[in-house]
């Protein structure tokens, strides 16, 4: 499927930011400002299927969520992100998609089974929370911009939350590998990853991949502290 897309057009260096499931391209406006501002890169921001402005679809699998984004995104990129389902699936599409870099912002790789039935249960009627359950749950984190909430609530008006029901099991039962990474790769995980566990992270630093600690990150650390975020891949942003 072709997605929808967005440009923010700063200087030549190119990234694309690849959202995690239930959002869209609207969550990237504080961490794509810090991009092409301080960094000056143009970057092109991403819809999944189902998601803002991209079509829904019969098929929700993660392999589903990769294709697309080697249909839609060109090859060469100096840098892939994504976050979430936008990091695994960018993972799985960046050996087609050869960008310079992978960069996943704690990328669904697995889930425990108590995790899965949560994102399977619970992420289909998160929007029909009132903001007190939300916030009781950290949605969103403490430290994100005043009106995250409003994002959150405006990318889910036109999320197809009957994604979940393909999207959790074909995770689960095929979890990327820990394997050496097609392209450089870095991982930025979150404190007690849910979808990273210690063991797979040790795995793939001996596998070759750069994974960094963000000392209290959360899963949804783009919106937590964009700026910390940039500061923690400074050296790679630079380069």
């Amino acid at each position: 499927m072709k997605l929808a897309t967005k440009t923010t057009t700063a200087g030549p260096r190119t990234a694309a930011l690849v959202h995690g499931a239930s959002m869209s391209t609207l969550i990237w406006r504080d961490f794509g400002k810090i991009l092409t501002d301080k960094y000056d890169i143009t970057l092109t921001l991403v819809d999944l299927r189902g998601h803002g402005e991209s079509d829904r679809a019969a098929d929700y699998r993660v392999s589903d969520f990769a294709d697309d984004l080697v249909e839609t995104l060109p090859t060469g990129l100096d840098f892939l992100i994504g976050q979430s389902l936008g990091g695994v699936s960018s993972a799985w599409a960046a050996a087609r998609l050869k960008p310079k870099r992978y960069i996943g912002f704690d990328p669904a790789f697995t889930a425990s089974p108590s995790a899965a039935w949560a994102l399977k249960t619970l992420g289909p009627i998160q929007p029909k929370m009132p903001t007190w359950m939300l916030r009781a749950m950290g949605s969103p984190p403490k430290g994100s911009a005043p009106d995250t909430l409003a994002l959150f609530r405006e990318s889910w008006k036109n999320w197809d939350s009957t994604m979940m029901k393909q999207l959790v099991p074909s995770g689960v039962e095929h979890p990327f590998a820990v394997v050496p990474p097609p392209v450089p790769s870095t991982i930025v995980l979150a404190d007690k990853s849910f979808v990273i566990p210690p063991a797979m992270a040790t795995g793939f630093r001996e596998a070759g991949w750069d994974v960094r600690d963000k000392p209290g990150a959360v899963h949804d650390m783009h919106v937590q502290d964009p700026v910390g975020l940039a500061a923690l891949l400074d050296d790679l942003l630079r380069a």
